[in-house]
């Protein structure tokens, strides 16, 4: 196998990523549209009313902080994940105080 065929085989095995976003349900239909927009994020699972804590104020979905996030996991290969993040940063900057977690790892299917 030439080194060229070594590189791309590798870069297959390692393309897949998991890209998982953590968003106040008050943008989601920002992030819904953007997704069609870029034409990114087509395969996801999303899990509604997440409760957490994290760098914005807490969504914990009672009665001192009502609000709830949604969660958004995505498996797609690297590059979309890169479209993903650069999606996610613009709507970070766009809604500064809502609290819009990513993260990205590799993953692999078995």
């Amino acid at each position: 196998m030439s080194e060229e065929e070594t590189k791309k085989k590798t870069e297959s095995k390692d393309s897949l990523r998991r890209v998982e976003i953590i968003f106040s349900q008050a943008v989601e239909e920002d992030i819904f549209e953007g997704f069609k927009e870029h034409k990114i994020g087509s395969h996801y699972s999303k899990i509604s009313a997440v409760t957490g804590s994290g760098f914005s104020s807490p969504k914990l979905g009672d009665a001192i902080w009502p609000q709830l996030n949604e969660m958004i996991i995505v498996y797609c290969k690297k590059n979309e994940a890169e479209k993903i993040v650069d999606f996610v940063k613009a709507l970070r900057k766009k809604y500064p105080v809502e609290g819009i977690a990513c993260f990205v790892s590799k993953a692999k299917m078995k």
